[in-house]
């Protein structure tokens, strides 16, 4: 009796060791599949994040410009649309979302954009914001570093109107960037507003004199072509670096008229593009063509007019781009003539970005 007893102890005692190892096995295999879960919905949600983080980083860098001021327009969402209306000191405005009520009023938000001539300093700008606002409620908040620039930044509202101001002086000029809309719709589309606006940028002015000394160049350069493509290339002094050899002068048949110089193209195009961009090259001195890194030139002649510059004034500000009217004599008849140029402030140089009937 006494060893079917002790059997049958070792027997409960291995089925409760068994059922013990078994709610191990089973709180251990939960625990690692709640981690799998975890982990695997981590990586999901990190990998979300970096899609919206790729998705928001490759949006198209699309620059608008309305005289001196520059905006990506790539940032703005299909909410915003940009109207090119100018009203007093308001250059153009970003009009974002809009409702109109019963009563034919709107609950809107937008950005207006504004630029306007003086001598204020930023001081005297800040005491005007906080003085003389159209705005019952106005606070000056912070400087707002933008594009190397320092904004001054206001916060202002007015009978359920909000609005946040950034304005500096520069240049003898006033800017301001206004995000201004009735509460709600301020609220809700302040954040997309203000992405645009911190890519706000400041065209830097051309002044006259690197315009002279740009327009005389290409107008020498443009005069002197006229007299004969090879009387141009031999005032530029090029060096003659090429070897002569079959696969750099087999010419299609289209540029049959071509002569090979044993120019680098490279050599003259980094001359021209002192002056000019390289689609001005390709329109106005066309005689010139690279094949297999060779500089190739269709000859021609004329008679080269002698010409005086006059006056040289800007008309017109876009951008980086400055378009300037030229007042000309032509010295073998005295005859007056007026001539649009277009210069392009590109890498700290100014350059020919359009001519004539180009413009």
């Amino acid at each position: 009796m006494e060893k079917k007893k002790t059997i049958e102890f070792n027997f409960i005692i291995f089925m409760a060791l068994l059922l013990a190892l078994l709610v191990i096995v089973f709180v251990v295999a939960r625990k690692t599949g709640n981690k799998n879960i975890i982990y695997e919905n981590n990586n999901v949600q990190e990998e979300n994040a970096d899609k919206k983080e790729k998705e928001e980083g490759s949006q198209e860098t699309k620059l608008y410009a309305n005289n001196l001021v520059i905006i990506d327009e790539g940032k703005l969402t299909s909410n915003w649309q940009i109207v090119e209306k100018s009203y007093g000191s308001i250059l153009f405005y970003i009009q974002g979302p809009k409702e109109e009520n019963d009563d034919g009023t709107f609950n809107e938000i937008k950005i207006n954009i504004y630029m306007q001539k003086s001598e204020m300093t930023n001081e005297e700008l800040k005491s005007q914001m906080l003085n003389n606002s159209i705005y019952s409620k106005i606070q000056y908040d912070k400087i707002q570093e933008i594009n190397s620039l320092q904004w001054m930044e206001f916060s202002a509202e007015n009978k359920g109107v909000k609005a946040k101001i950034l304005t500096l002086m520069k240049d003898g000029y006033m800017y301001a960037a206004e995000i201004v809309g009735e509460e709600t719709k301020y609220d809700e589309y302040y954040n997309e507003a203000m992405k645009v606006v911190m890519t706000i940028q400041i065209a830097k002015n051309i002044s006259l004199k690197d315009a002279s000394d740009v327009i005389y160049k290409f107008d020498n350069i443009s005069n002197i072509k006229e007299g004969g493509t090879l009387y141009l290339l031999t005032s530029l002094n090029l060096p003659k670096e090429m070897e002569q050899n079959e696969e750099n002068t087999n010419l299609p048949e289209e540029y049959k008229e071509y002569k090979w110089t044993g120019i680098k193209y490279s050599v003259f195009e980094n001359e021209m593009k002192k002056y000019m961009t390289t689609d001005v090259l390709k329109t106005k001195f066309s005689e010139f063509i690279e094949f297999k890194d060779s500089l190739f030139v269709k000859e021609t002649s004329g008679n080269q007019i002698e010409y005086m510059i006059e006056e040289i004034k800007p008309i017109k500000v876009k951008g980086y781009e400055t378009t300037f009217e030229v007042t000309k004599t032509r010295m073998d008849t005295y005859e007056k003539i007026l001539e649009r140029i277009t210069l392009k402030l590109e890498n700290e140089k100014v350059i020919v970005s359009a001519f004539g009937d180009t413009l």
